[in-house]
C-alpha cells in the first residue's frame, strides 16, 4: 500500500513520517521528502493526504482515502470523490486559533485599531488630543448582540471567547430548528437581530453567496467578520455595501485572489478593498499559529494511525454536504 503525502512537510513531519515506516516497514509511505514529482504517484496510492485534487487526478487513481490536514476541504473535486465512493476525513486542531483571530479581528475592527494606527504613523491624531470629535468615537464588542453564522469547531471556540464580554450570542446552525432562538437555523432573523456578525462557515454548493446584495443590503449599521471562504459573500455586493457605509465594517481573513507563488505581489480582491477605512484586512492566516499548525499535523497522524492499526477511519467528511 502507498500512503503519499501531496502536504507541505516539514522536518516535523518528516520525523512522525520516519517513525510510520520504522512501524509499518510493509507501507510505503512517499511524498515531496523523497521525490519532487510525489504528484506523479497519485495513480498508485491508496491513501494521499493533501487538500486538493482535481477530477482528472482522482479518476485516474485507485484512492480509497483522502486525508485533508485541515479543515477545509472544498478544493477536492467532490463530484469525482462521490463517483468513485472515497472516503474523506478533515482535521480541526487548529479550530482555537481560528476562532481567537476572529475574535481579535472584530476588536481591531470595532476598535478602529489599524485606521488609528495607520493615521498616527503620519502624525494624525484622534480622540482626547484633538478636542474629543465624536466621529473619532470606536465601538466596544461588549454587550453586543453576536450571530455567529456556522456553529462547528470554529463557531463552539467564538462562542466561549465571547462569555467574558457578556455578549448576547446567537449560533446558526443548519440542523437547528427555524424557531427563534439563541441556536438556530432562521439566518434572516439572527442576522438582523445582531450587532456583529462572524461566519465560520465550511464552503460549499449551499453557502457559495450565501451573503449575497440582498442580505447584505439588509445589514445596515452591522459589522461583519470572515474567516471562513471568500467566496461565502458575494465580492462586489460586499465591496458596495462597505463602500456605501450600508455595512459599518467589515474584518476579512478569507478573499476572493490569492497569490501562485511566494514572490507574487497581488491585492485579495478585483475590488478596491484596500482604499476602504472600514475595513481590516488580514491575509488568511486564522489557524496559522504554532500551536494550530502542530495540532494538524498531529490530528493527522492521529486520523492515519488509528487506520492503520485498526481499520477505522475517522473524522469523516459527509460527501453529500461537502463538509
Amino acid at each position: 500500500m502507498l500512503i503519499l503525502f501531496l502536504n507541505k512537510t516539514d522536518t516535523e513531519w518528516v520525523k512522525r513520517i520516519e517513525a510510520l515506516k520504522s512501524s509499518y516497514p510493509h507501507i510505503q509511505f512517499e511524498g515531496y521528502f523523497s521525490t519532487p514529482s510525489a504528484r506523479s504517484l497519485i495513480k498508485d496510492a491508496e491513501i494521499v493526504i493533501t487538500a486538493r485534487l482535481s477530477n482528472e487526478e482522482i479518476m485516474s487513481s485507485k484512492i480509497r482515502w483522502i486525508i485533508v490536514p485541515m479543515a477545509g476541504v472544498n478544493a477536492l473535486d467532490w463530484e469525482a470523490i462521490r463517483s468513485k465512493k472515497i472516503t474523506v476525513s478533515n482535521c480541526h486542531a487548529n479550530a482555537s486559533a481560528v476562532a481567537e483571530r476572529a475574535f481579535a479581528l472584530a476588536l481591531a475592527l470595532l476598535g478602529r485599531i489599524v485606521e488609528f494606527d495607520r493615521d498616527l504613523r503620519y502624525g494624525i491624531w484622534h480622540g482626547y488630543s484633538v478636542g474629543s470629535p465624536e466621529e473619532d468615537q470606536w465601538s466596544s464588542l461588549r454587550g453586543k448582540t453576536v450571530c455567529i453564522v456556522g456553529m462547528g469547531h470554529i463557531g463552539e471556540e467564538l462562542s466561549k471567547l465571547l462569555q467574558p464580554f457578556g455578549c448576547n450570542v446567537i449560533g446558526v446552525r443548519r440542523s437547528a430548528p427555524k424557531e427563534p432562538s439563541t441556536i438556530t437555523s432562521d439566518l434572516d432573523w439572527a442576522v438582523e437581530q445582531s450587532e456583529v456578525v462572524f461566519i465560520t462557515l465550511p464552503l460549499t454548493k449551499e453557502t457559495r453567496n450565501l451573503f449575497d446584495f440582498n442580505r447584505l443590503q439588509k445589514m445596515k449599521g452591522k459589522y461583519l467578520i470572515n474567516v471562513s471562504r471568500g467566496d461565502i459573500v458575494d465580492e462586489e455586493a460586499l465591496f458596495e455595501v462597505l463602500r456605501d457605509g450600508t455595512l459599518a465594517g467589515a474584518a476579512i481573513d478569507t478573499w476572493y485572489l490569492y497569490p501562485r507563488n511566494n514572490n507574487e505581489v497581488i491585492l485579495p480582491s478585483k475590488y478596491a478593498f484596500n482604499t476602504l477605512e472600514n475595513v481590516v484586512l488580514s491575509p488568511h492566516v486564522g489557524g496559522f499559529t504554532q500551536h494550530g499548525t502542530f495540532g494538524l499535523m498531529n490530528e493527522t497522524f492521529q486520523i492515519l494511525e488509528r487506520y492503520l492499526k485498526t481499520g477505522e477511519m475517522t473524522n469523516r467528511v459527509d460527501p453529500e454536504q461537502e463538509y
